[in-house]
């Protein structure tokens, strides 16, 4: 039998049990389901994902039993590699989530999530066992969490459970911590699933269970259990926010002695003084990722309120190389575009890592990429710095083009979500190709700490595609300046990860909570001139870092990871 036979056996019963209730949902909504029916079948045979997108988006808001089974079906049979496979999967896995949490919606998605059990099938598991816990059997979502043989199907589990209202944490916290995994990739995988379901619901950290939970989370810093630094840091971030301390530590004693004090008290943390930092925003961890916007606009001049107030010096004595700088060694007689400024504020940044840490610079314009001088993470020795500086140093900008390139060129539009994509993709070795939020190789070589800069709002992806012109739209020649085109038989599509309108950029957010459901890496955002701060916040947000939009007094701390 194939698997697609397998599939259709196991989808038959809840599917058509769903097929049945239909007329139920379909009477006051059967206008607005047909409409979207009409609507995804006319954009499912077309070629851009965005495209693709947008009518499984209007289909899986009717909620209809009918919606859910086409949508499936189309999960299971995404196989052709010029549709993007891999993307359509996690995309369709977060619209279940979005859109079909109800008892009757369980069978079919657990049907669905049963005969799909690969790493690119890890967040339909989370958002199905989620479901299937808060409106169905959760014992059998933790049955999966504390017994599944596979470790990312069971950090699933976890994840999912721990997106519930109210989980019990201890019933699947603890049992965890007893029988920790010894494969790194799979101790990464399930320590990252347990951290974001505590830090989700650290409000209850005064709970006596909570609390049991907690301290078996902590126990896990024990010698014995050799974590690697990188593991430490992650369970000490996550209960810096939990205990509310100010304080990093990587030992349980310190941990244990500041939980048994009795109520934790709300208040804010701040980190070391020595503690790396890039724009003003202090940051701790080991690896960290600099993604930095090279589009056209970062040649346009510095805004006045980016410079520091009062007048400003000329050229200040030169430092000895090595030397560790701050804010007030940027050379302003030398910054006149933005690209100059982020260049300088690198600088500062670079020179403040010491050589246990480890780090990488990720570009993104229209395409991304990383530097020549760090093609993974790489130690932050002085040579490495200084050939990293050296090779940002040597970039120059191009002239201004009357059309697409008003400012000056540089690396062309703002294509964020690859930037994003690719630092959640690192290694030491380069970066993972496929499934990087579960590649074993991210999970255990890859950042801890995203800092990212950029100055305008996403206006091109990797998705994009050449088909026929369907009329609808504006046609423009470069999304960034919105200089309008003519229409011509075969245009380019840009995929579902750029601005369309609202400021959230929802499928970014959304791919970035599920690039991070196992990676808790700390997300810092700086936004210049024309940034989308709504958007950086959220993703700040997500990553339990900052914002800060350049101009301000003040680094913007995150309302609480997510």
């Amino acid at each position: 039998m194939t698997g697609s036979a397998r599939l259709a056996r196991s989808l038959a019963r809840p599917l058509l049990a769903l097929a049945a209730l239909a007329p139920l949902a379909l009477g006051q909504g059967a206008d607005a389901f047909q409409k979207a029916l009409e609507r995804y079948n006319e954009t499912i045979k077309r070629l851009p994902l965005q495209h693709h997108t947008e009518g499984r988006e209007k289909l899986a808001k009717t909620r209809n039993p009918e919606a859910l089974a086409i949508l499936a079906k189309d999960y299971a049979d995404t196989k052709d590699p010029g549709r993007f496979p891999e993307y359509a999967r996690y995309m369709l896995a977060t619209l279940f989530g979005r859109n079909f949490d109800r008892a009757e919606f369980v069978e079919p998605l657990k049907a669905l999530r049963t005969a799909n059990r690969k790493p690119v099938d890890t967040w339909l598991w989370v958002q199905a066992l989620k479901i299937q816990a808060d409106r169905g059997d959760a014992a059998e979502v933790l049955a999966i969490a504390t017994g599944e043989k596979n470790a990312l199907l069971r950090a699933a589990a976890i994840a999912g459970l721990g997106a519930t209202r109210n989980p019990d944490l201890k019933a699947f916290i603890v049992p965890n911590c007893m029988a920790f995994p010894k494969k790194d990739e799979d101790r990464m995988a399930i320590l990252g699933a347990m951290s974001g379901a505590l830090f989700a619901h650290k409000d209850r950290v005064n709970d006596e269970v909570y609390r049991e939970a907690l301290t078996a989370y902590i126990g896990l810093l024990a010698d014995e259990i050799g974590l690697s630094h990188t593991a430490k840091v992650q369970i000490a971030r996550h209960l810096q926010g939990i205990l509310k301390s100010n304080q990093l530590y990587v030992n349980p004693d310190a941990w244990l002695e500041l939980l048994a004090r009795g109520e934790v008290k709300r208040g804010t943390t701040s980190p070391s003084s020595a503690a790396p930092r890039f724009f003003g925003i202090e940051t701790d961890g080991e690896r960290l990722c600099y993604v930095v916007d090279m589009s056209d606009s970062m040649c346009k001049k510095i805004e006045p309120a980016a410079k520091p107030a009062g007048p400003l010096s000329g050229p200040k004595e030169k430092k000895k190389k090595g030397a560790i700088l701050d804010e007030s060694d940027i050379p302003w007689h030398r910054i006149d575009t933005r690209w100059d400024l982020a260049r300088e504020n690198l600088r500062v940044s670079l020179s403040r890592l010491t050589p246990d840490k480890q780090f990488c610079i990720v570009w993104f314009g229209s395409a991304a990429g990383t530097l020549e001088s760090c093609p993974g993470m790489i130690k932050a020795t002085r040579a490495n710095i200084d050939k990293v500086m050296d090779e940002l140093d040597a970039v120059e900008l191009g002239p201004s083009d009357s059309r697409t390139s008003l400012d000056g060129k540089l690396r062309g539009e703002t294509n964020m979500h690859a930037g994003l994509k690719l630092a959640f993709a690192l290694t030491s070795r380069g970066f993972a190709q496929t499934e990087a939020y579960v590649d074993g190789d991210a999970l255990t070589e890859g950042c801890d700490t995203i800092l990212m800069l950029s100055d305008g709002t996403p206006s091109v992806d990797d998705f994009t595609v050449t088909d026929k012109d369907y009329g609808e739209g504006e046609v423009v020649v470069d999304q960034e300046y919105k200089v309008k085109a003519e229409r011509t038989p075969n245009l380019n599509y840009p995929g579902p990860f750029i601005f369309t309108g609202d400021p959230n950029c929802p499928w970014i957010v959304d791919d970035v909570r599920r690039m991070n459901a196992f990676r808790r890496i700390r997300i810092h955002c700086v936004g210049l001139g024309e940034a989308n701060m709504t958007l950086l916040k959220e993703l700040a947000t997500i990553g339990q870092g900052q914002s800060f939009a350049v101009g301000q007094k003040r680094a913007e701390p995150a309302a609480g990871g997510k």
